[in-house]
């Protein structure tokens, strides 16, 4: 009995992870999890971006450590050009997503008002993402916060 619980167990954590991917090989410019398409706004330009109907933009022009996520909510690096550790404001919340290990890009911890964590999947590839956490309980904006902090790390590391 305690071997089939167990084994539940271990099932139901495989299966709440879930995978961003880029939609195409080797472009940063489109990504996909879980029904979601992000996506730059134009070609090339990796300053506005969409998912649906919620826009993502630089809080300042030219500012990539300050961003806008819908009209609720705000995502910023927590020191000016550190791109390791990164807040996120909106519906009430903070949430926390930082680095696991310092100067390691392919491993992530989110906290606060929310847990989870998120890893390349293959080791020095930057084009897939497992990511597992409460994410499903929080609105939209705040779930593609988290996703665009993974984004921007493909992106630098690519």
């Amino acid at each position: 009995m305690r071997f089939l619980l167990l084994c539940c167990l271990v099932i139901s954590g495989f299966t709440s992870a879930q995978t961003l991917r880029q939609t195409f090989s080797n472009d940063n410019s489109r990504w996909e999890f879980d029904g979601l398409t992000l996506r730059t706004t134009f070609s090339n330009d990796f300053s506005r971006w969409d998912c649906g109907d919620v826009r993502i933009q630089p809080t300042f022009s030219g500012d990539f450590s300050r961003w806008e996520i819908g009209s609720e909510v705000r995502l910023y690096t927590s020191f000016s050009d550190s791109y390791d550790k990164w807040e996120i404001h909106g519906y009430g919340k903070t949430i926390y997503v930082r680095e696991t290990f310092i100067d390691d890009a392919e491993r992530w911890t989110i906290s606060g008002d929310v847990n989870g964590k998120a890893s390349t999947t293959f080791s020095d590839d930057f084009s897939r993402w497992t990511v597992s956490g409460e994410l499903d309980d929080l609105e939209i904006e705040l779930q593609i916060a988290i996703l665009f902090v993974l984004i921007q790390a493909s992106i630098t590391n690519s």
